[in-house]
């Protein structure tokens, strides 16, 4: 992908996943020590596969997507939005870091980048699925700027939050 898709910090890069991370991302998404909140959780590589086509498309159709995040020039896990499935007219903000780069602070670092890319791109609305008793995903998501929503969502069990983040300036409705 081309570098306006980019995103450069001091400590982290993050572009545009591509078919040149399949294999880091199968690694990455059959881990089950990834800190971290993928919509589909731990899978094989024919899932990762079709995230991968997923991922690609929502790209080509949104100008927003999932970021493949290196430190140094390794790939160290994903960070970005892909549509949501519960939610109508709103991206999911998502994450995973191999554990080898846990680090709060950077998984934090790598989300607030996404979002902010996403609600630069257009998009309104950005939510997230947080366990209450999930700190590290709190600490990430709040880090990044979302707020928990005052109601909470009606398919999810009682202990399940739902963060969200509103464009500055944009007008998305949605639940406050």
């Amino acid at each position: 992908m081309g570098c306006r898709n980019s995103i450069q910090t001091a400590r982290l890069q993050l572009d545009p996943v591509s078919w040149a991370d399949l294999e880091d991302v199968v690694q990455l998404k059959a881990s089950a020590g990834v800190t971290g909140r993928l919509a589909g959780g731990v899978c094989n590589r024919v899932l990762s596969e079709q995230d991968m086509m997923t991922d690609l498309m929502t790209w080509g159709r949104e100008g927003v997507g999932m970021f493949a995040v290196r430190q140094q020039g390794r790939f160290i896990g994903l960070a970005g939005v892909q549509p949501s499935s519960t939610e109508p007219e709103c991206h999911e903000l998502q994450f995973a870091i191999l554990p080898h780069a846990r680090d709060t602070a950077l998984s934090r670092e790598a989300t607030s980048m996404a979002l902010a890319f996403a609600h630069a791109g257009g998009v309104g609305r950005v939510i997230s699925y947080v366990r209450e008793n999930d700190i590290v995903g709190r600490q990430v998501f709040g880090g990044a700027g979302m707020s928990v929503c005052d109601a909470r969502p009606v398919s999810c069990s009682a202990d399940i939050l739902l963060y969200h983040s509103m464009r500055p300036g944009g007008g998305a409705a949605g639940m406050h």
